[in-house]
């Protein structure tokens, strides 16, 4: 089996499947025994050839980001298209159900969910009146976003948050400066980004633009916004990040 976004390969893992997978894609790096998998491209570009040598009989794809021709590519190889759809919490759960189910792992999968779903249960959403405005930057240049259609509206619910582009009909999109600014977002919450020293300088250098009391954050998006059970310790994280920046 491969698996063709890195957050289908930690929910294997996280259904002690792991050694079912025998390639998956850049960017798989938890748990550290998905690092050392063999890679197969990335999330949208495949190395057909290293597939055809590994001879797997099923793809994991991630629906909604897997690309529509290289899931057509691979099924004319004979490979089973396995859809796994985690655009909320609860698909989490789902998603791991599922993966369990197919993979002879129900007992597992079932630990997994009870874990995630008390922890979910101990993470209230906050009342919509108290959330903050919230701008979630996923790179720089380009400016980048998420739209309502991702799980982060979710996680910004629960640390008393809202995002100011919830009503883009997306999953990510490209935003302009200036359109930021309008929407007067009271948290700029910027993603790590390889290769970038400061992911917050744009917004330091344009403080007199922002409300005065807007606050900047840096999060790690690994953990943050991957639909994975490792999502609650981002959200813990950001709602931490959150509080102490509230209370300073």
């Amino acid at each position: 089996m491969i698996a063709l976004a890195p957050h289908l390969a930690e929910l294997v893992f996280a259904v002690d499947a792991g050694e079912t997978l025998v390639g998956t894609v850049a960017w798989s790096d938890y748990p550290p025994e998905a690092a050392e998998l063999p890679r197969i491209g990335d999330a949208f570009r495949l190395d057909l050839e290293r597939i055809i040598g590994l001879d797997p009989d099923i793809a994991l794809a991630w629906e909604g980001g897997t690309p529509a021709a290289a899931a057509e590519r691979l099924a004319g190889l004979g490979i089973e298209l396995v859809w796994v759809r985690t655009r909320s919490l609860e698909e989490i759960a789902t998603a791991l159900t599922e993966l369990g189910r197919h993979l002879g792992r129900p007992d597992a999968a079932r630990a997994a969910v009870d874990r995630f779903r008390r922890a979910l249960a101990a993470r209230p959403v906050q009342p919509t009146e108290t959330r903050i405005p919230a701008f979630y930057q996923v790179s720089d240049r380009p400016l980048y976003t998420l739209g309502g259609r991702h799980i982060i509206n979710e996680v910004l619910a629960r640390c008393g948050a809202r995002n100011v582009f919830a009503d883009l009909d997306s999953e990510a999109a490209a935003v302009d400066f200036e359109a930021v600014l309008a929407r007067r977002p009271l948290l700029i919450i910027a993603a790590d980004e390889p290769g970038q020293a400061d992911r917050l300088a744009r917004w330091r250098s344009n403080r007199s633009s922002l409300p005065d009391q807007a606050r900047l954050i840096e999060v790690n998006p690994d953990t943050l916004i991957r639909p994975t059970p490792r999502i609650i310790e981002g959200l813990d994280e950001l709602c931490a990040a959150i509080q102490a920046d509230d209370s300073a």
